[in-house]
């Protein structure tokens, strides 16, 4: 552990740009995290989208109109805003050109600056036809539709997050990305757990009571539940048991990966778009998952699984980041297989008491993955589209990313036991709708490590695309002299971390750097991990906050060329921002 260290902030602010203006250390808009640090006191912030009877935007709204509710109780308003894009400057024009050997994470310098979307398509749990459907619907819109007065930028999951195209408000360098997709095999065809409905319903062996004998016919009602397996039970009735319960087991441990890193990689999408100014849009093209796992068996039961408190508790995180989610059924209005007679493959294959528990099986998972992608819509502010009508949801994102009230709060509970608090905002005037986060969870921000939160930057800065914008900041590495360590130095912006009140006269403010240096080979050749801390005068506190706060840090490496993953973390809330650097290590 050191104190932080005394940088020339002159000399590095000097070379952070080839063109314009080194830009002004400001605020993030509507931080999560006050820049004076309190145990006690949090500050809520809620986005909110009203639209009247046609879904037009209602634009004249006051303060006295709002009434926000937090568990109940009326919470007195501290800040309100109106944000519209017809108010605001609509240009688009790139930010400054960072010097070779700087790099940064502000998204004002690494994009245009306009209202943000991003495009999600999800091949983990998406058909390759629907995937293909919602490729051609997406170059249609392309084509006719686009907007230059936002930026968009297209990701795809499959195993794991890719970028396709980073946010560009150019629509020939997104057509020319989704050209390049290819559709995916979804996750349940690859990890050979789940398996549709239509191959699984098979007509099972069956023991006999006597001599352990095997026949080929079933002597049980198929539209009976099995039983449980107990004592009563027969054999056969214990063999199919087991074998359901094995085969369940199989399927959910498969789902479970899917759904972990489906919810990774919308935390990740949180983190890389919190820099962004304002309300911010992701839209989610996906066939979902089940929110709970159940059926009607008793080895169904026993096997249940529910994923709501994980689904919640990334929903919270993209809230936090005033990040609605429009979540898109790829598989658009599309009927039951099952019910389709028309279909060669289920001839002979599922007929009488079996089919019906098919149809209702896929009822059942359908329902559930719909209200998985409900929910996440309905908590974050954002809407879900049962049919898969592209510019209509890009319309609907476009319009509430544009045009929506800003409401800011301290809430009057300052319990921060982990739980789960509710939102409610009412509007006095009749017909209009408003659209936003269904609450939050009153967590202590000093409890960020309970979560498992200590590792999450260093796995991010390894297998992370995204970089992470929680903590802005601007780093410089230049190639050194011959046989000389390599210097790292940091310029952190001191509004995206927080300080905590030591004294009367004194800040303190905890911060944790790290380098990554991997090779050409994509390995990791050597990492470096430092953490700093310091209490501030006054003085020193209003330079900071004018200047940045400098830290610098030396990695020895052998000669060659190295990608560096840099990192920078406030140790009091866990918020972290990441940004990669190219270096060349000289021989001699």
């Amino acid at each position: 552990m050191r104190r932080l260290g005394s940088v020339a902030v002159a000399g590095l602010m000097s070379l952070i740009v080839l063109r314009g203006n080194v830009p002004h250390l400001q605020a993030q808009e509507d931080k999560r995290v006050e820049n004076v640090f309190r145990a006690n006191i949090r500050f809520v912030s809620v986005d909110v989208v009203a639209v009247d009877h046609s879904e037009r935007p209602v634009s004249d709204l006051s303060q006295n109109d709002f009434t926000v509710i937090e568990d109940g109780k009326p919470q007195k308003l501290s800040s309100f805003a109106f944000h519209s894009q017809e108010n605001e400057s609509t240009a688009t024009k790139p930010g400054p050109l960072l010097q070779a050997h700087v790099t940064t994470n502000r998204p004002e310098l690494r994009h245009p600056d306009a209202p943000a979307i991003v495009l999600l398509l999800d091949g983990l749990n998406t058909a390759s036809g629907d995937q293909i459907q919602v490729k051609q619907q997406m170059l249609r819109y392309l084509a006719a539709h686009y907007n230059p007065q936002f930026k968009i930028a297209v990701l795809t999951l499959s195993g794991e997050l890719h970028i396709l195209q980073d946010f560009t408000s150019d629509p020939q360098l997104l057509k020319a990305a989704l050209e390049r997709y290819r559709a995916l095999i979804p996750a349940a065809a690859r990890v050979g757990g789940e398996r549709d409905v239509t191959e699984t319903i098979q007509q099972m062996p069956i023991v006999s009571e006597h001599a352990g004998s095997v026949g080929t016919q079933s002597t049980l009602d198929p539209s009976v539940p099995r039983g449980n397996g107990g004592a009563n039970a027969t054999i056969a009735e214990k063999m199919a048991y087991q074998l359901q319960h094995f085969e369940n087991e199989v399927q959910n441990f498969a789902r479970d990966q899917r759904v972990s890193i489906t919810l990774t990689a919308l935390q990740n999408i949180a983190r890389y778009m919190e820099g962004q100014k304002g309300r911010k849009s992701v839209l989610w093209f996906s066939a979902g998952f089940p929110i709970t796992v159940s059926g009607f068996d008793a080895a169904d039961l026993d096997t249940s699984r529910g994923y709501a408190d994980q689904v919640r508790k990334t929903t919270d995180l993209l809230s936090e980041a005033h990040i609605a989610i429009y979540t898109i059924d790829a598989r658009g209005l599309v009927g039951s297989k099952l019910g389709d007679i028309t279909d060669p493959g289920l001839k002979g294959r599922i007929a009488g008491p079996e089919l019906n528990r098919a149809l209702e099986t896929e009822t059942y998972q359908r329902f559930n993955e719909e209200e998985t992608m409900e929910r996440v819509a309905r908590d974050t502010g954002g809407q879900f589209f049962r049919d898969n009508d592209l510019v209509r949801a890009i319309e609907m994102s476009a319009r509430d990313t544009s045009t929506y009230y800003l409401l800011g709060y301290y809430p009057t509970d300052r319990k921060w036991d982990g739980r789960f608090r509710k939102i409610q905002v009412k509007v006095n005037r009749p017909g209009v709708r408003l659209q936003y986060r269904s609450g939050y969870f009153a967590n202590d921000p000093r409890d960020w490590r309970k979560a498992g939160g200590e590792d999450a930057m260093a796995a991010a800065m390894k297998t992370d695309p995204l970089i992470a914008t929680e903590v802005l900041f601007f780093a410089r590495a230049l190639p050194p002299a011959a046989k000389s360590d390599l210097k790292v130095e940091f310029l952190v912006d001191p509004r995206t971390i927080s300080f905590e009140t030591a004294s009367e006269n004194q800040r303190y403010c905890n911060l944790q750097f790290e380098v990554q240096s991997f090779g050409q080979n994509g390995k990791l050749v050597k990492a470096e991990v430092q953490t700093a801390q310091a209490p501030l005068r006054p003085e020193t506190f209003d330079r900071v906050q004018k200047q940045g706060i400098p830290m610098s840090m030396e990695i020895k490496l052998p000669p060659g060329h190295y990608n560096l993953k840099l990192g920078v973390r406030d140790n009091q809330t866990g918020l972290f921002g990441t940004a990669e650097l190219q270096v060349d290590i000289p021989s001699s």
